[in-house]
C-alpha cells in the first residue's frame, strides 16, 4: 500500500500544479481571424468592408485576409486556417488592423502573436510589422522567408494598460508589391 501511495502522490501533485498552471483566457476576440472565414483571398479595402472580420476594424488602405492553404501552395496558418496580410497590394500607403479590448488600468498584459513572410508572387521575403498598444510603439521584423512557403516566428510583448479600454492595432506601410507582413494567431492575457 505504501509503494502505492508513493507512485498517486507525486502524480497528483503534478496534477493539480498543471491544473493551477492553465493560462488565462484571450482577451481578444477572434484572434485567429478565423470568423467569418474566407474560402480564398478577401481584399478589405473599403470602408464597408471595414468590420468584416469578426471583432477586428481595418484602416489605413485595409488589409489581405485570406486561406493562406488555397493561396499560398504548401503553407499553413499558425493557428486554424486563415491569415492576415498587413500590406495589402491593391493601394500602397499601407493597410492595418485594430481590435479594442477592456483593461484594467495599471495591470500588465501579454501580447504574443505570429507574423510570417513567403518569397511567393516575388515578394522579397522580408517584412515589417508595426505595432501599437497601451501608447507604445514597437516594430518587429518578420522572419526572413526561404522560400515560397510561408515561414512563422512568434512575438510576445509586455504593455501596462493606461485606460479601461485599450486599443491594439497592427499595421505595415511598406511597398506591397515588395513585402508581406502576415499576422496570425494574437493573444491578449493579463499577467
Amino acid at each position: 500500500m505504501n509503494g502505492i501511495k508513493k507512485i498517486i502522490a507525486p502524480l497528483m501533485l503534478a496534477l493539480v500544479g498543471a491544473a493551477g498552471s492553465a493560462t488565462a483566457a484571450n482577451l481578444l476576440v477572434n484572434g485567429s481571424f478565423e470568423q467569418p472565414g474566407c474560402s480564398d483571398s478577401c481584399i478589405l479595402d473599403t470602408t464597408a468592408k471595414a468590420n468584416f472580420i469578426t471583432g477586428w476594424t481595418t484602416f489605413l488602405s485595409g488589409v489581405e485576409y485570406f486561406n493562406v492553404r488555397a493561396s499560398v501552395p504548401g503553407s499553413a496558418a499558425v493557428e486554424g486556417a486563415v491569415i492576415v496580410d498587413l500590406a495589402n497590394y491593391v493601394y500602397g500607403n499601407g493597410g492595418g488592423i485594430q481590435q479594442n479590448f477592456a483593461t484594467v488600468v495599471g495591470a500588465k498584459y501579454r501580447l504574443t502573436f505570429s507574423m510570417g513572410n513567403s518569397l511567393y508572387a516575388s515578394r522579397s521575403g522580408d517584412g515589417v510589422v508595426q505595432v501599437k498598444v497601451a501608447g507604445q510603439t514597437a516594430t518587429f521584423n518578420t522572419p526572413k522567408a526561404k522560400g515560397s512557403v510561408v515561414e512563422w516566428s512568434t512575438v510576445t510583448y509586455d504593455f501596462t494598460a493606461t485606460t479601461s479600454q485599450t486599443t491594439l492595432a497592427f499595421s505595415n506601410e511598406q511597398n506591397p508589391y515588395v513585402n508581406f507582413a502576415f499576422i496570425d494567431n494574437v493573444i491578449v492575457e493579463k499577467l
